[in-house]
């Protein structure tokens, strides 16, 4: 039996899970920084009951045609951007306060996709 389901923002179940004992499951995206931070787990969906979020990088034919590097810098940037990599990420941002801009652009230097400015 599930008992009560209750919609609510991504923020606010994450106050319920830490500060409410009513709340003990709530349905997050996998690659939130939160996860880690306040020690949750994720769940094995193995019902299927929730759509898999999987990045893909997705360009204009003619652009490509026009920048064909652009492919294999697309391709890197997808296989470097795993669960654990999104978390670390998304808490740096949500958790840290940093600037969506920072975070982004030091990632993509570090693993080379961008020059510094």
């Amino acid at each position: 039996m599930l008992g009560n389901v209750v919609g609510m923002e991504s923020g606010a179940v994450y106050t319920a899970l830490r500060r409410d004992s009513e709340f003990d499951v709530g349905a997050v995206f996998a690659t939130d920084g939160r996860i880690p931070a306040f020690d949750l787990t994720v769940l094995r969906d193995d019902k299927g009951a929730f759509p898999n979020y999987i990045m893909a990088p997705v360009i204009r034919q003619t652009t490509l045609e026009r920048h064909p590097a652009f492919k294999a810098i697309l391709e890197s940037l997808s296989t470097s951007l795993d669960n654990d990599t999104m978390r670390a990420l998304n808490a740096a941002i949500d958790l840290k306060g940093r600037k969506l801009e920072e975070v982004a652009s030091e990632f993509l230097q570090t693993r080379s996709l961008i020059q510094s400015p």
